[in-house]
């Protein structure tokens, strides 16, 4: 039986693996900005040793390089640098092969959680799951960060869930304890320099990990938790430094934080990111009329009226002399506290919203069709279900992935409502699918059993 399912798994990644290098060999159709952009980044840092975005296709009014995390980047100018040129569908095959590794990390995963009655169904679900979802398909076509980090992450609670385990084993040596610790730790911190809200959540996964291991004495908990915390900044560290050299500012990792903020803050746009700029070009005449004469003058056109240009004009009206980044910051934040101290029900309704938006909606270019998002909203609620399973088995790992769904939701809830934040951490979501479907298969299985059963004839 084991060979069987041993056998499934390897059919599943060869899958998984298959369709990824095919996307990353086509490309897609039709880049995204921020795939562009990172594209762009990388080159500049290939060529000129700059963090900046240069070269073709480069907008008039770009977003500054350093509002995009470095990690993505950083690697695919590494991938360059080996290769010699800046051959992009390499960088892309490259990636799909390490997001490819979130197939076997979620199996290895959702047979930890599985109870143990479970037949391997919970694994071999959570890796169909993360093999064939649509959205990690796609993006494997295009230098983006969601499937990156989910490996990364992936392997990171694996990794701090195995350490735990070694923590209660007489005689280890202090050395061998601590590189238990610092694995978790450095993915942690390289899953932060490609998605820069996994920074605050690491610390709160560390924090939640010391709560579930304080049987084992506190100083090992402190000892664990401290090698973490090192290892974050041992990865994060020279980039932090880099920025304090370039900015005069402690950036730790990039700069787009206010326009999140203020994007999220806006509330006329009930949640929608897409509706901000309609709504300041809207409100403030004096900012399109300025941009239609900017663009008479310099023969642009209308896809340069983007965010980001109407973002920092509003910024530059609202404070002016102030960096569009810490502006956007102020007005997101003025905005907030002025709706808790007016709405604060308002403020709580628009919080539960836009988390709604996070998880049932999905990615509308894949999962935009009725079949589509009825397969993504059954996967999400058979993920509670699976979520709900370990929280009535009393398993510690539930608190583990609950800090992490809370705090991905509280982040985008505050910040920008995407569904691509839930997709980031898909092979977590996926294993909490797999037990969902086991629970579900077992409780079938049992009731058919139940009907089946011979009635005993007086």
């Amino acid at each position: 039986m084991r060979s069987v399912r041993v056998l499934a798994l390897v059919l599943v990644v060869m899958a998984g693996l298959a369709l990824r290098i095919d996307a990353a060999w086509e490309g897609a159709s039709e880049n995204l900005p921020d795939s562009a952009a990172y594209e762009r980044i990388a080159k500049g840092l290939h060529e000129d040793g700059e963090f900046a975005q240069v070269g073709p296709g480069t907008p008039a009014h770009a977003q500054p390089a350093t509002n995009y995390s470095p990690g993505l980047p950083l690697a695919v100018a590494g991938i360059f640098d080996l290769a010699g040129n800046d051959d992009v569908r390499l960088a892309r095959i490259v990636l799909a092969l390490i997001a490819t590794l979130a197939i076997p990390l979620a199996w290895l995963l959702a047979r930890r959680l599985a109870p143990p009655e479970d037949p391997g169904v919970a694994g071999i679900a959570a890796a169909s799951i993360v093999a064939f979802y649509p959205c990690l398909i796609a993006d494997a076509g295009q230098l983006l960060t969601e499937a990156l980090a989910g490996t990364l992450i992936t392997g990171a609670l694996l990794a701090m869930l195995r350490a735990r385990d070694r923590l209660g084993v007489a005689g280890r040596p202090l050395a061998l304890r601590a590189l238990d610790w610092l694995l978790p730790g450095v993915l942690l911190g390289m899953t932060a320099m490609v998605r820069p809200e996994y920074l605050p959540i690491s610390i709160v996964l560390i924090l939640v990990l010391a709560f579930i291991t304080r049987d084992h004495g506190l100083l090992p908990v402190i000892g664990a938790s401290t090698v973490m915390l090192l290892a974050i900044v041992l990865v994060i560290a020279p980039w932090t430094t880099r920025n304090l050299d370039h900015s005069g500012r402690l950036v730790p990792l990039s700069t787009g934080g206010g326009q999140t903020l203020f994007t999220g803050s806006y509330l006329a746009s009930a949640g929608d990111p897409l509706e901000v700029m309609p709504d300041v070009l809207a409100r403030y005449p004096g900012i399109a009329a300025r941009i239609d004469a900017q663009n008479r003058a310099s023969g642009e056109g209308a896809d340069s009226i983007t965010p980001e240009r109407v973002l920092a004009l509003l910024a530059a009206r609202r404070m002016p002399g102030v960096p569009t980044d810490l502006a956007l910051a102020r007005i997101g934040r003025e905005n907030y506290l002025r709706m808790l101290r007016d709405d604060p029900a308002g403020l709580f309704g628009y919080f539960v919203r836009k988390s709604a938006r996070i998880w049932w909606r999905g990615r509308t270019d894949l999962t935009g069709t009725p079949l589509g998002r009825a397969v993504h909203m059954t996967l999400v609620a058979v993920a509670l279900m699976g979520l709900l399973l370990l929280g009535f088995r009393r398993r510690p790992e539930f608190w583990l992935i609950l800090a992490l769904a809370l705090a991905a939701t509280v982040i985008g809830a505050v910040f920008v409502a995407s569904p691509r934040r839930t997709l980031a951490f898909w092979p977590v979501i996926a294993c909490l699918s797999g037990l969902g479907f086991s629970m579900a298969l077992r409780l079938a299985r049992d009731a058919v059993a139940s009907r089946l059963k011979p009635v005993p004839i007086a």
